[in-house]
């Protein structure tokens, strides 16, 4: 019988499939021009979440806004702290 080792998979880097890691990552390097970008893609999110919630039948729009921005700020906030994380983590 013989025994094989099994090589370990290579860390998963979920950053590198969102549209805004990439940005992220600039971002908590210090690239400061990578600013626009984020809030591009922040409100970009704001937009989708508010076309759902329109879909799924909330018309308010004052509640549309607030509630579709306050979940882009939110995931945005989520990425940028995971991109900090990595960062430190790497670091150490």
């Amino acid at each position: 019988m013989t025994v094989r080792w099994i090589e370990p998979a290579p860390q998963v880097r979920w950053l590198d499939g969102l549209p805004s890691g990439e940005s992220a990552e600039q971002l908590v390097r210090g690239d400061w021009e990578a600013l626009p970008k984020v809030a591009f893609h922040t409100a970009t999110r704001a937009g989708l979440i508010g076309l759902a919630m329109y879909v799924a039948g909330l018309h308010a729009p004052k509640l549309l806004l607030r509630y579709s921005v306050a979940g882009a700020l939110g995931i945005e906030a989520f990425v940028l702290l995971w991109a900090l994380y990595e960062k430190n983590k790497g670091a150490t």
